[in-house]
């Protein structure tokens, strides 16, 4: 097996291809190479870094051989033998071998454009901090910073009074991403005539997962910064300008999410102790789930149209109708020989992988002193609206997407360590499961949106329970320092 020492030419690595469009893309990959030095492990850099599609078909092609396959091999990187690493240099010896063997295969390689069925594999956190918990900051904190008065001088003096030196900035909270972050809710609204209208917003980061976060942070309003939009994909978050979500708002005008998110990292660097916190999910807008999901709910509530009937006839047919079935299907009704899988997930697999490790490059990169956390989507059951016969294939579909997601985490910090970074800063998780998903999730199914009027319903986005959840879990996952803040 070839060692990782070959690639140690130079100190600063000058390379790293990340071929996913213009725009935010470029702006991750410049942003990377610039500083792809950084810190103390930048001696071990190597002088050749692969791209984010040869790492992601370097970890495909070692899950092959890998006891256990893909979700094995992810869980090294979550709870395993390289989960602690700071960087290539702290791992340990077996981290590195799986490491320079990824490397190996995955140089000269594309991404693979479907990937194997992924299991969910993050572990949550042992001990989740409650909301009750959190301590609110001290009155004090609020206050600003009392000022010496001037001391009166006598005239021969030219010595200016002595002034306190200024107190640093708390740190912030960015996001960025789809509708599970951008607060997209569906609210009753009273009318004129006293009755009541339902409307939905599509952005609003003050009712977004985030939101709960900040206040468990401790993070001022003014210090959070919420990029996420409804419907968005990766690339929308990585390069999209202007972007427009489902409820017709038109946002981004200038730059992407990405570039708005680096920039405000970058003129606001974590300090030790405070460190800066952003988060994102995407993935799902990626792929047709949203059309699979609504045609299912519209064979559940109106009894016709939408998915075939046979589809939800037995718990087989709506895997099958959902993720295809070379063998076909023996349910009447369904069609003969090979049932094709009406969710596109598997093709844009590879697509999602990248995107999920640009996005978390770029955020890393513009404040290598930041908490990176991607945020997986949650699971749920007993939904009047969905068949019960496709429960099971809809929590696997989502078991699947948050492990190609997993996978793109696993690029970013992989790559984060070969460029020098610590790599622990980087990771996904809360892949929550609620067994009963009404005490979750919002129920709305008809609602209007904000400004376009047509209809945007507010499920299966996160209700007020629902964001409170993902904000506690999220927030069990950041390091603490002797201080309180975030490490």
């Amino acid at each position: 097996m070839r060692r990782f020492s070959l690639f140690r030419a130079r100190r600063r690595s000058q390379y790293l291809a990340i071929t996913a469009g213009a725009g935010g893309a470029a702006l991750v990959a410049a942003l990377v190479t610039q500083v792809s030095g950084y810190g103390a492990a930048a001696s071990a850099s190597p002088s050749r870094v692969p791209t984010v599609e040869e790492t992601a078909a370097g970890i495909v092609a070692v899950a092959e051989r890998y006891p256990g396959g893909l979700p094995a091999l992810l869980e090294l990187f979550v709870t395993g033998e390289c989960a602690g690493a700071e960087s290539y240099e702290s791992a340990t010896p077996e981290c590195r071998s799986w490491i320079d063997l990824i490397v190996d295969l995955g140089t000269g390689e594309p991404v693979p454009t479907s990937s194997p069925d992924p299991t969910t594999i993050i572990s949550e956190p042992t001990t989740i901090t409650s909301i009750t918990e959190i301590s609110e900051p001290p009155p004090s904190s609020a206050t600003p910073p009392t000022m010496t008065p001037p001391t009166t001088l006598p005239p021969s003096s030219t010595t200016p009074p002595t002034m306190p030196p200024p107190q640093p900035l708390p740190p912030l909270l960015v996001a960025v991403g789809d509708s599970v972050t951008s607060g997209h809710e569906s609210r009753p609204v009273r009318q004129p005539d006293g009755s009541i209208a339902w409307k939905t917003t599509c952005d609003d980061p003050a009712t977004s997962w985030a939101e709960d976060l900040r206040a468990l942070l401790g993070v001022p309003v003014a210090r959070y910064f919420n990029f996420a939009h409804s419907g968005a994909k990766t690339t929308d978050v990585l390069t999209a300008k202007p972007y427009t979500n489902g409820c017709g708002g038109v946002s981004q005008q200038a730059r992407p999410q990405i570039a708005d998110a680096i920039a405000v990292l970058q003129n606001n660097l974590s300090r030790a102790g405070a460190a800066n916190v952003a988060v994102a999910t995407a993935g799902i807008n990626n792929t047709n789930w949203v059309t699979v999901a609504g045609d299912l709910v519209t064979r559940q509530v109106i009894g016709f149209g939408g998915a075939p009937a046979w589809a939800v006839a037995n718990v087989q047919a709506c895997t099958d109708y959902v993720l295809g079935n070379p063998a076909g299907n023996a349910t009447p009704g369904a069609p003969a020989g090979a049932i094709p899988a009406a969710w596109d997930g598997a093709a844009q697999a590879g697509a999602i992988t990248a995107g999920v490790a640009q996005i978390a490059l770029g955020l890393i990169a513009a404040d290598p002193g930041a908490q990176v956390r991607q945020l997986l989507y949650y699971r749920w059951g007993n939904d009047p609206y969905i068949p019960r016969n496709c429960f099971a294939v809809a929590q696997r579909s989502t078991d699947m997407l948050n492990g190609w997601i997993t996978l793109g985490v696993a690029v970013a910090q992989i790559q984060w360590a070969l460029l020098g970074g610590n790599a622990t800063r980087i990771s996904a998780g809360c892949g929550r499961m609620w067994a009963i998903g009404p005490q979750n999730v919002q129920m709305q199914l008809t609602s209007a949106g904000i400004p376009n009027n047509v209809n945007v319903p507010g499920w299966p986005h996160p209700n007020i329970a629902g964001r409170a959840d993902l904000a506690v879990c999220v927030n069990g996952l950041l390091p603490r320092a002797p201080g309180g803040g975030v490490a």
